[in-house]
């Protein structure tokens, strides 16, 4: 920072903070700024000396030493000061971005981004958008600079908010086998191959152990970036009824920013949470969707299943170990503050499908542990529980942690009616349809809101999985949105948004299929 005397009366501060009221306005050099402020017998400073050269609601822009402007404070934002670095409490160095306005909208669409730092020739000549999680280390003096704290987020005008305060419903899908995979839904991906079947089928812990942690990350990287991508969302907002997605994560995923308990998440390949930041933080904001996260994939795994990406395929050791329980924690509190304040961030649901032998106090425990631990930092968002998959009926819902001790929690339940109905018959399928809305939804507990966080077009394995008369299966599509669009109180989510299925035949399990293909009208 450097003085300058232009006149007798006028003393220009070099990248000094300027607000407040005067005349001049516009494009000037610093000499000129000066040289107009003399003449209306107005002083040249910054906001703490008084009086200066910007007209109010503008502060003076330094875009080199000896040329500034006066332009106007960023909409979202406090007014800049000018000269002045929020060093430390960095969340990124975003390049791209050439004026103060758009860092400025950057941190208020960024999750956890508070304020910002914008320099407009940087180390490399380039401008750099510093965003921060806080205002730092407040460093005046440095040349080029200026720093600002967000005072308004677009949350507010986001479909996530409305969500959340219960004036609309969540209608999602799934982003099933992105960040967790599942060979069974994703089989023609190139992530499977040189991958045996009897490997792949036993979930992602074990193929990294085959694949080897060069060529497993390698593959796993390809698949992330192509089997969702910025199409497929645009894709789910255009629908104009999907207002959410929720995506399926491992343990393992904080382990690309922070250390976590236990050992199994080194097996996993890095590098998927940059695809969760996108998601939330720039996808889902640009086309209007909420994203609830789902912890699919716990550490000592919850239900032994493939998509929990157990050690050993039926393994269910997670509440065996305090380790592995306190690893669910790291999991879920770190999730949710880093998206805490991301305009399209809805909520956790803690645990995917627990089972036996998970013990029962155990999974309390956790859920009112995660709950405790995450409200203590002033994070409201939604928190879903749910009982064991075997017990996922009325009776049990009223088991869980509910209001009004418990704010913001939702029951989540799934609905498949596949698995237990060999040998029944498509009509008499339907008329299960009618008797689970009575017995699941409507005598459901109306303490927590309820969440069909899965259900899909699928039928028994007897049938081939689908049904055979084409009229049946879209009326199974249209009796399931009828009665969760009535009844479940806080929303659904159809499993899943594609299916490699869908690429030789017809398939109840991608949503962008039914779609595409007519057999599911959302509307």
């Amino acid at each position: 920072m450097s003085w300058k005397q232009i006149s007798s009366r006028c003393v220009l501060l070099t990248f000094a903070a300027i607000a407040g009221s005067s005349l001049t306005h516009g494009a000037l050099a610093s000499t000129e700024v000066a040289e107009a402020c003399a003449a209306s017998g107005q002083n040249c400073g910054n906001v703490q000396i008084g009086p200066n050269c910007c007209v109010s609601g503008q502060f003076c822009q330094p875009w080199n030493p000896s040329y500034y402007q006066c332009i106007a404070k960023p909409a979202k934002c406090a007014m800049p000061e000018v000269g002045v670095d929020y060093k430390g409490d960095d969340l990124s160095d975003v390049t791209g971005l050439t004026v103060p306005e758009d860092c400025c909208n950057r941190c208020s669409s960024t999750a956890g981004c508070v304020a910002f730092t914008f320099v407009n020739i940087g180390w490399d000549g380039k401008p750099h958008c510093y965003l921060k999680k806080g205002t730092g280390t407040r460093t005046p003096g440095v040349a080029g600079a200026i720093s600002a704290a967000v005072t308004s987020s677009s949350a507010s005008n986001h479909i996530q908010a409305k969500i959340r305060s219960g004036a609309a419903k969540s209608r999602a899908v799934n982003l099933g086998g992105w960040l967790v995979s599942e060979y069974w839904l994703s089989w023609d991906s190139s992530l499977w191959t040189g991958v045996p079947g009897n490997v792949a089928w036993t979930g992602e812990y074990n193929v990294m152990k085959y694949l080897g942690k060069t060529a497993g990350t390698a593959a796993f990287e390809k698949h992330r970036q192509t089997w969702i991508t910025e199409a497929d969302i645009k894709e789910i907002a255009a629908t104009g009824v999907l207002n959410t997605v929720r995506v399926p994560v491992g343990h393992w995923i904080i382990r690309d920013a922070t250390t976590s308990p236990g050992t199994e998440g080194a097996m996993f390949a890095p590098g998927g949470l940059k695809y969760l930041d996108t998601l939330i933080n720039t996808w889902a904001v640009k086309y209007n969707l909420a994203v609830m996260i789902s912890l699919h994939a716990h550490h000592g795994s919850q239900n032994g299943y493939e998509h929990s990406a157990p050690t050993t395929i039926g393994s269910v050791r997670w509440s065996t170990s305090q380790t592995n329980i306190d690893n669910s924690l790291k999991v879920a509190t770190f999730l949710a503050a880093r998206y805490q304040n991301s305009p399209a961030f809805l909520g956790l649901a803690l645990m995917n499908e627990p089972a036996p032998p998970v013990d029962r106090t155990a999974l309390q425990n956790f859920y009112i542990a995660a709950y405790k631990q995450i409200r203590a930092t002033g994070n409201q968002c939604i928190l879903l529980v749910t009982p064991f998959l075997s017990e996922q009926d009325a009776n049990h819902l009223y088991g869980m942690i509910s209001a009004p001790q418990y704010v913001n929690v939702w029951n989540e339940i799934h609905a498949y009616f596949i698995w237990g109905y060999d040998g029944v018959s498509e009509q008499q399928i339907l008329a299960e349809v009618d008797k689970y809305d009575q017995s699941h939804l409507k005598a459901a507990p109306t303490s927590n809101r309820l969440f069909l966080g899965e259900w899909c077009m699928g039928g028994p394995p007897d049938q081939t999985g689908i049904f055979s008369n084409l009229d049946n299966f879209r009326e199974l599509g249209r009796k399931q949105l009828d009665y969760y669009n009535a009844d479940a109180t806080g929303g659904w989510a159809f499993w899943t948004w594609r299916h490699s299925d869908e690429t030789i035949k017809r398939t109840g399990w991608s949503m962008r299929y039914l779609i595409r293909s007519g057999y599911l009208k959302l509307s």
